[in-house]
This record gives structure tokens, C-alpha cells and sequence, in this order.
């Protein structure tokens, strides 16, 4: 059986994945500096015997609780990369180009 070509999927599939269900599955935003910085709140805690009738009057009160302030740097990363023009004009299995292969 000569001239057949092999069975390559055109799928790279990624063998070492790092569990992060939380940064999966929240939503992507820009940076505008160096230090990029977020707020986080949280529900107060449940309370069943707060229940008013309608019009009463406010006798004492907790003050709202703030958020808190987080932040992370960005950072610049770098990949040096040598790939000959003959490399990255050859057909090629799951990517259009080799240096779509180099990027992580």
C-alpha cells in the first residue's frame, strides 16, 4: 500500500494542562499599566431574623463592609525562535504556520 498518507489529525492537543477552573471560566480583560488591580466583595453572612415591617424606622445599623483590593504586574516574556522559510512553507499538521507552534 504505497502512496497513502498517514491518519494525522489536524488537532494539537495540549498533554500537560494546568487545572485553573477559576481563570477558565472568568473573563478576560485589558491591561492599561504596569500594576492592573481588581476589587472583590462578598455576600454578607445570612440572617433570619431580619425581617421589618414595611415603614418601620431604622433604630441601628452595621456599616457596609468595603471591597478589598487586589492587583497583579504585568510582565513581559520573550521566545526566541529560529524557523527556515522552507520549514514554515511545507504542509503542515494542526497549525498554519511553524510559528504558531512556538507560541504557549
Amino acid at each position: 500500500m504505497q502512496g497513502l498518507r498517514e491518519d494525522l489529525s489536524d488537532m494539537i492537543y495540549l498533554l500537560s494542562p494546568s487545572d485553573t477552573p477559576f481563570t477558565s471560566n472568568v473573563g478576560r480583560g485589558t491591561a492599561d499599566a504596569v500594576l492592573h488591580e481588581w476589587q472583590t466583595d462578598a455576600l454578607a453572612a445570612i440572617n433570619l431574623n431580619n425581617a421589618q415591617f414595611q415603614g418601620d424606622d431604622i433604630a441601628t445599623f452595621s456599616a457596609a463592609s468595603v471591597t478589598s483590593r487586589l492587583g497583579n504586574r504585568t510582565q513581559i516574556s520573550r521566545k526566541e525562535v529560529i524557523i527556515s522559510g522552507t520549514l514554515d512553507a511545507v504542509n503542515k499538521a494542526g497549525r498554519r504556520t511553524e510559528l504558531a507552534s512556538t507560541i504557549h
